[in-house]
């Protein structure tokens, strides 16, 4: 690894995009150290990281978990436009004035031109390996691939808790990630304590709708394992549709056999979800001739929300079981976990902004 900073404003960043696929022999003003990341890449890294980027849906996001975005030096352009309501954002409204390194969308790659402009010692990227191996080839710029999923069960979250560490491990914020890691696990503890011991027969049946996977859907696509039912103890019905695909779509007929006690409806889709749930096919469902289609916070947008979802498992427990969250302030217990996340109490601007939490009877069409 060689001081690239130094040779970019030796030669100017104008000319930087020709250094691509060059080999440059130096010694690192501050020393060098190498990472595995989570595609299994050896990254040569700088000892001391302050100015990094973030490429690819969710990699910003977990820059803000580690609480970082002041080392943030240039954004993909959808935090100024449609990003700008995602917690990490509403958190840290200051990355909306960073400087743009290329599109955001799950195909981004980030700009090499626009990325060398803002001269980040590191780059954290989502999305196709061979992507980040090109990326750092046209930026000089070591690429640190990390691997975004749901939080869904123990195993899944252990390869999100590996990709905190490894950011954590990259920026000097080891503890900050280990924080996170207890304060994840106590909460879903909490969650699982409350409903543990409900018997089956006695759980509520609910669906979860118009979940978006990759773009905005309507209520027929929904998830076989939706991680706010299982936290709550709550029977998802689409628990048992044969895939292993994470985004599920299902026919009318089959939401009408199942008939669940309760619908939730992912609030970025509702006026999808109400569409669907006016038409003569549904409207005789049980969730609505009674008046319980409820709607949650975005569980994605530009991937998963974590605190979201932690949220939403807490307002899935006390809509469904009143008595077993009576102890509960929904608002204090939400606020807590954002701001434990990302710094910031921001459960009324969410609910307000998304018009979440609230039962779809009761808002404006």
């Amino acid at each position: 690894m060689y001081d690239r900073r130094t040779l970019l404003r030796a030669i100017g960043t104008g000319t930087a995009a020709t250094l691509a696929g060059c080999s440059v022999v130096g010694d690192s003003a501050g020393g060098e150290r190498t990472v595995t990341d989570d595609a299994g890449r050896e990254v040569s890294l700088p000892e001391d990281v302050d100015r990094v980027v973030a490429v690819g849906p969710g990699a910003l996001r977990q820059v803000a978990y580690l609480g970082a975005t002041d080392r943030v030096v240039g954004v993909e352009d959808g935090e100024r436009d449609w990003i700008r309501t995602v917690p990490y954002n509403m958190a840290n409204p200051d990355l909306r004035d960073k400087p743009v390194i290329g599109s955001a969308g799950p195909n981004a790659g980030g700009n090499a031109e626009e990325i060398l402009s803002v001269d980040p010692d590191v780059i954290f990227f989502y999305g196709d390996d061979s992507r980040a191996e090109t990326l750092q080839s046209q930026t000089t710029t070591p690429v640190v691939s990390l691997q975004i999923t749901d939080l869904g069960g123990e195993t899944t979250r252990t390869g999100i808790y590996e990709t905190w560490r490894l950011v954590g491990d990259v920026l000097g914020l080891d503890g900050r990630a280990d924080e996170l890691e207890t304060f994840v696990e106590g909460t879903i503890e909490d969650l699982h304590e409350r409903t543990a011991d409900i018997p089956d027969a006695n759980r509520v049946e609910a669906y979860a709708g118009a979940v978006s996977y990759k773009g905005a859907h309507g209520l027929a696509t929904t998830r076989k394992r939706f991680s706010p039912f299982a936290y709550a103890g709550v029977d998802n019905v689409a628990g048992g549709v044969g895939t292993d695909s994470p985004s599920v779509q299902i026919s009318e007929e089959r939401l009408l056999e199942w008939d669940p006690d309760v619908i939730f409806v992912d609030s970025n889709n509702r006026d999808r979800a109400r569409l669907d749930l006016d038409s003569e096919t549904l409207d005789g469902l049980t969730a609505v001739s009674e008046s319980k289609v409820y709607t949650l916070l975005p569980h994605a947008s530009y991937h998963h929300n974590y605190g979201s979802i932690l949220a939403n498992a807490y307002f899935v427990g006390v809509t469904l079981y009143p008595d077993r969250f009576s102890d509960s302030d929904l608002s204090t217990t939400i606020d807590s976990i954002f701001e434990t996340m990302l710094g910031a109490p921001l459960y009324d601007d969410l609910r307000d902004t998304y018009e979440a939490h609230r039962r779809l009877d009761d808002l404006d069409g």
